[in-house]
């Protein structure tokens, strides 16, 4: 068995949003004019929103060998590794600054029942780091799963995007022998 990984947002951010929801608050009842005053304070309740998931649902996201749970201001929800379908990071610009993006599909639903799909997003600030190695980290927990279903071993230190039975990582289909390696 190995050890859960868990992923939040950190407490410096955290804390940095409860100070600027307090100066929002705190602008919002010193603005003299009643348009900026609703503008300031709807800002100062969404970065309070914001906050308070921050540092209620904590861990945001974590892994182990029997699923994965996300966390949020209202309970946490698992899925089993059978129910998740692909992991994978997703780059894009914003605001003209590279981002990159978690994304888990995931089914819900008993076996019986018609299965709902589900699409979890998840960025660095939620994570709390890089999406890139907590997309890496799905990906060994997943595959270590896969392969005690399989009744495979669980070996240390091998590369899940490998087989383990095929020691020369691949011949081409129909393709010639492979010369000595180096």
């Amino acid at each position: 068995m190995s050890e859960p990984s868990q992923w939040a947002a950190p407490w410096t951010a955290v804390v940095l949003g409860a100070v600027a929801a307090l100066g929002l608050g705190a602008w919002a009842v010193a603005a003299t004019d009643p348009p900026g005053r609703l503008l300031v304070g709807l800002a100062a309740l969404a970065v309070l929103a914001v906050t308070a998931v921050g540092a209620f649902a904590r861990p945001r996201l974590r892994v182990d060998d029997a699923g994965l749970a996300l966390r949020g201001v209202t309970g946490t929800r698992r899925w089993p590794w059978e129910h998740i379908d692909a992991v994978r990071v997703v780059r894009m610009r914003r605001m003209g600054l590279p981002a990159a993006y978690l994304e888990v599909e995931a089914r819900d639903g008993a076996p019986d029942a018609v299965p709902t799909d589900r699409l979890l997003v998840l960025g660095r600030l939620e994570l709390g780091t890089d999406p890139v190695d907590v997309a890496e980290s799905l990906q060994r927990h997943r595959a270590r799963a896969g392969r005690r279903a399989a009744g495979r071993p669980d070996l240390e230190g091998e590369h899940p995007e490998r087989d383990e039975d095929d020691e020369h990582g691949g011949d081409p289909p129909d393709g010639p022998e492979p010369g000595p390696r180096v």
